[in-house]
């Protein structure tokens, strides 16, 4: 849907929308303006003689003189100039040249500026100022220079070439980045500056692959506003000062500049801002801000070194000392040493990360049974050791390591650990640095006792590469690893393979629930592929990625922190019944002896925090392991489901795959239920009873027969701890109105239809994002609306 819009902000009037250009005349007579000079770069020549002739009278000419970094020989004539026509409006089409020359002919008179921008430079919405000099830039604020009057119309840029456009863009980017950290913004600017980077980021993806996609113009044109907006009101940080002085000293492109500096500064910010740093990732839509910044420059063709640009290898030390001299704009204290390191890397060009290979579990996927037994497999024969578990020289010189998933003097029958044979050392990395809180690992906030239901997480849009890890967001849960037990839920969609990139969970088990997409999961045990309809129990501390044969993918996960998910006591059941652990597939050893000159990224969450470094090589190098600290899936299809055959509706509990007990009392961390295709066959059949359960219920509906049912294959629903909650009210007066002789027939439930659910005894809070998304459905409760009254005092 086409955006359009027009606001008064402060002293500018903002219009924008598509054939906005077409009410300049009217909006010029609006603000009063009588003798307008059009001003343009000598490209835009005939574009601004066309714009003046629709202007009629009040056009007094073209000045299509306007150059980069706007040098003050074209500033003197253009104050000649008007000056000599008498103007009253100097109207700039084009980019920041243009409207950097108009903000200058405002400077020296009573000229107001109005500003059509063909490009995303932003200039448009701020008092900044720029003339150069001899060699020198100088920059400056002035109200005068705030044009009047801003007029978007994303058709103008079009025509853009795409080098133009993704330069251009990165300047908006840098825009908005910049706000983040600048000591000066407040919370509407750090929000306003986050959208804009959603909206530039999403648009340079967009245009990157097709650059006539008229939804992405628009898109990067809206960005590009918020971002000079939000730059108007933070003012400029250490990255724009520096890229003002390579411009002005080494007479480097304006936008290209700021697009190669970008991805530098911010590695450079990345511990003195960590609120930006967040902001960041959440705008980009990744987990780690700093290398999201730096692929989406490489993929849209901007990340080449400042020497390209014109900069001189002896420009690197003079540029140093212009940081060090501004380094009142960095918010912390600003190290020479890592100034020089990363004005090196910039003017040299950042080493360009290859795509590794795709993530694609063999054919013939190997698997061996046994939940929760001590299994031992290896890749090459005669690599595990078979006396000890670590001998002075393993087998084909591996390394051995002990994973252990339990503390030491756990019971016997909960101990977890798992001894590797490696290739190399997994600890052969690079810091640990900490990534941003953003989507995934987000904290709880209160609880909220209404029910509530989201719809399913969209796919991300082909323009977009977001992998497993980068695709997963948090909707809430309990408790926190470092104080006790607990549990969280999250979200997943993704549309990538997750390439040279690893992730483990420190504070407990993940049970990933595909909805759509097939994953093939790489351990370092071996391969387990997982199709909708089964379930992935990765034990905590395993190192593994994710791909995705079919190209997208979407599900749910449950972290469990404290006690480790196992079968349930089957009690009165008996010995058979529910899910049995021989239908519980663990891996077989399959290694990658591959060295990662460029980098492979390990991703570990410890603490309710996320953590990355580097490292040379594959961490799925193990060749040989046994232990029973192992990965399974299950196929939810092979549980054995147990019910009520002569009346009333059973309880969940009876349809429990896995538990991780909060005590020896029947309370749960969390439990996996199932409600699979099933016999329902008791006498008397009815809606199930209303009921309020001391446990939080978060409902995940993976596949129905029945969309009509007003649940979407994907949605997500909660039902609070001890909140009322059963059927829709048409399901209730539809079966209320049968007779009470009519005998029910047993009934299948199709096997189409599979809902899973996680329980806990503990109270669910949500996230911020699971409160503001607009996926939260509105017509949820509006199915439990109107219920009739059944009541009738006469008849028992």
């Amino acid at each position: 849907m086409a955006r359009q819009f027009s606001m008064q902000r402060g002293k500018t009037r903002v219009v924008f929308g598509a054939g906005a250009a077409t009410k300049i005349p009217q909006e010029i007579e609006a603000i009063g303006g009588q003798r307008v000079l059009v001003v343009s770069s000598p490209g835009r020549k005939a574009d601004a003689a066309t714009l003046a002739a629709r202007l009629g009278g009040r056009s007094v000419g073209v000045l299509a003189i306007a150059r980069e970094h706007v040098p003050a020989d074209a500033v003197a004539a253009a104050q000649q100039e008007a000056s000599r026509t008498d103007a009253d409006v100097a109207l700039a089409l084009g980019g920041g040249s243009a409207i950097g020359l108009a903000k200058a002919v405002a400077l020296a008179g009573r000229v107001r500026v109005v500003a059509v921008p063909t490009t995303y430079s932003g200039s448009e919405m701020t008092p900044v100022y720029g003339v150069t000099e001899g060699g020198e830039k100088k920059t400056g604020r002035d109200d005068r220079v705030r044009p009047v009057l801003v007029v978007y119309d994303p058709t103008l840029s079009h025509g853009l070439a795409r080098d133009v456009s993704m330069t251009s863009l990165w300047n908006a980017m840098a825009h908005a980045v910049e706000a983040l950290w600048v000591g000066s913004s407040d919370r509407a600017t750090k929000l306003a500056a986050e959208a804009a980077i959603g909206l530039v980021a999403t648009s340079l993806r967009r245009l990157s692959g097709r650059i006539d996609d008229g939804e992405a113009r628009e898109e990067a044109l809206e960005g590009a506003y918020l971002a000079g907006t939000v730059f108007a009101d933070a003012g400029a940080g250490l990255h724009h000062r520096l890229c003002h002085f390579l411009g002005g000293t080494f007479g480097m492109p304006h936008a290209a500049t700021h697009a190669a500096l970008l991805p530098h500064m911010v590695r450079l910010h990345r511990e003195a801002a960590p609120e930006a740093m967040g902001a960041i990732a959440r705008g980009l839509g990744v987990l780690d801000p700093v290398d999201g910044i730096a692929l989406l420059a490489q993929a849209t063709g901007v990340a080449v070194p400042l020497e390209k640009l014109g900069m001189p290898q002896a420009g690197v030390n003079r540029a140093v000392e212009a940081a060090m001299n501004a380094a009142a704009l960095f918010p912390g204290a600003l190290d020479r040493g890592a100034v020089v390191a990363m004005m090196q890397s910039a003017w040299s060009g950042p080493a360009a990360r290859p795509t590794g290979p795709a993530l694609r579990a063999p054919r013939e996927t190997l698997t061996q049974a046994g939940f929760g037994a001590t299994l031992q497999s290896e890749a090459l024969a005669n690599a595990l050791p078979q006396k000890q578990n670590a001998p002075r020289r393993a087998p084909y010189g591996l390394f051995p390591e002990l994973l252990n998933g339990t503390p030491f003097t756990v019971r016997s029958a909960e101990n977890s650990r798992m001894w590797m044979y490696r290739i190399r050392p997994s600890f052969s990395h690079s810091v640990l640095t900490p990534l941003p809180c953003a989507r995934f690992a987000a904290p709880l906030e209160e609880v909220n006792p209404n029910r509530t239901r989201w719809k399913p997480l969209p796919i991300p849009d082909a323009s977009t590469r977001v992998d497993f890890l980068d695709g997963l967001v948090t909707l809430g849960g309990a408790g926190e690893p470092t104080s006790g037990p607990g549990y969280a839920v999250h979200l997943y969609a993704a549309n990538a393979d997750m390439v040279d990139r690893s992730f483990s969970d420190a504070d407990g088990d993940l049970l990933i629930v595909p909805q759509t997409g097939t994953l093939d999961c790489r351990t370092e045990l071996g391969w387990l592929r997982v199709p909708p309809g089964s379930v992935l129990l990765v034990p905590r501390a395993l190192k593994f990625a994710m791909g995705l044969p079919e190209g997208h993918a979407r599900g749910w996960v449950l972290e469990v922190f404290g006690r480790r998910l196992r079968l349930p006591e089957r009690g009165l059941i008996g010995s058979n019944g529910l899910a049995d652990a021989r239908h519980f597939l663990a891996p077989v050893a399959s290694y990658e002896d591959r060295a990662c000159p460029a980098g492979f990224q390990i991703v570990t969450k410890l603490g309710g925090h996320l953590h990355a470094a580097m490292q040379e090589h594959s961490p799925f190098d193990v060749v040989a392991w046994h232990g029973n600290h192992v990965p399974f899936t299950y196929d939810l299809a092979l549980f054995s489901a147990m019910g009520s055959v002569r009346y009333d509706h059973p309880d969940p509990s009876i349809l429990t795959v896995l538990t991780a007990p909060l005590d020896d009392h029947g309370r749960a961390i969390a439990d996996l239920v199932v409600f699979p295709g099933r016999w329902e066959v008791f006498e008397g059949f009815r809606p199930p009873f209303m009921h309020r359960n001391a446990a939080s219920e978060v409902n995940m509906v993976v596949q129905t027969p029945s969309p009509e049912s007003g649940y979407d294959p994907g949605c997500t629903f909660v039902s609070p701890l001890l909140t009322p909650h059963g059927v829709a009210a048409s399901t209730y007066d539809r079966i209320l109105a049968t007779p009470g002789d009519v005998v029910d027939p047993p009934r299948r439930g199709p096997d189409e239809s599979l809902w899973v659910m996680f329980e806990s005894a503990l109270p669910f809070r949500s996230t911020a994002w699971a409160r503001e998304t607009p996926l939260v459905d509105p017509d949820f409760l509006r199915m439990f609306e109107g219920t009739r009254t059944w009541f009738d005092p006469k008849r028992p």
